[in-house]
C-alpha cells in the first residue's frame, strides 16, 4: 500500500505502555490498508497518505476511548471527519485563488484599493488555514473574541493568542508582497476584503 506507519518518535504521552503501542500497531496492521483505500478514493495519492497518518495520530491520542471490536468504524469515522476538514480547507484555498484570479483579470485599470485587495487576498492565501480562519472570523465575519472562540471551540484567551500570532504572520506575508515592505494595518483588513464575495 505504501502508507507510512504512525511515527514512533512523536509520542504525545511518554508514559504509554508497551501494550498501548502494540495495540496501535495492531490497529494499523489490521485497518491501515482499508483506511488508506477510503482516503485514497476521496482525496488521492499523497493527501491520502497524510490523512492516514493523521487518523492514527488521533487513534494514538484517543486510544483509551476506542472500544474493543469497534475499532474499524471508529477509525473510519475519524477518517471521514478529516476528509471533510481537508476538503473545506481546499475549498477555502480554491475560493481565495479564484477571487485573486478574477480580480487580476477582470479589472482593466488597477486603482490603489483594487491592488491592495489583491495583495490582501494573496497574503491571506499564503497563511495556514487556522490563521486564515482566525482572521476571517474576526475581521470578515465581525465576530468578537468570545464569539470567535466559541466557533473554534477554544477559550477566549486561546483565541486572543491565535489572533495575535495570525496578525503577525499576515503582516509578514502582506509586507513581502509590497514593493516597499511595511506592516499592513490589520484593523483595515475588513475594509480591504469587503466586496470580494
Amino acid at each position: 500500500m505504501g502508507v507510512r506507519p504512525p511515527p514512533g518518535g512523536s509520542v504525545p504521552d511518554a508514559r504509554r505502555t508497551t501494550a498501548d503501542r502494540e495495540r496501535l500497531a495492531d490497529l494499523f496492521r489490521q485497518h491501515g490498508d482499508a483506511v488508506f483505500a477510503y482516503a485514497n478514493d476521496r482525496l488521492g495519492g499523497d493527501d491520502a497518505q497524510d490523512l492516514v497518518s493523521e487518523v492514527f495520530a488521533v487513534a494514538w491520542r484517543r486510544l483509551a476511548t476506542v472500544k474493543e471490536g469497534q475499532e474499524r468504524p471508529w477509525l473510519f469515522g475519524v477518517a471521514r471527519r478529516l476528509v471533510l476538514q481537508h476538503r473545506r480547507g481546499r475549498a477555502v484555498h480554491a475560493a481565495l485563488q479564484a477571487r485573486l484570479h478574477s480580480q487580476a483579470h477582470d479589472e482593466t485599470e488597477y486603482g490603489p484599493s483594487t491592488s491592495q485587495r489583491v495583495d490582501v487576498m494573496a497574503a491571506l492565501a499564503e497563511l495556514p488555514e487556522i490563521d486564515r480562519e482566525v482572521l476571517l472570523l474576526r475581521y470578515w465575519y465581525d465576530f468578537n473574541g468570545r464569539e470567535s472562540a466559541k466557533v473554534l471551540g477554544c477559550t477566549t484567551a486561546t483565541f486572543a493568542v491565535r489572533l495575535h500570532r495570525a496578525r503577525r504572520r499576515f503582516e509578514d506575508a502582506y509586507g513581502h508582497r509590497r514593493v516597499e515592505p511595511k506592516p499592513f494595518p490589520v484593523g483595515d483588513l475588513t475594509a480591504c476584503t469587503r466586496g470580494l464575495e
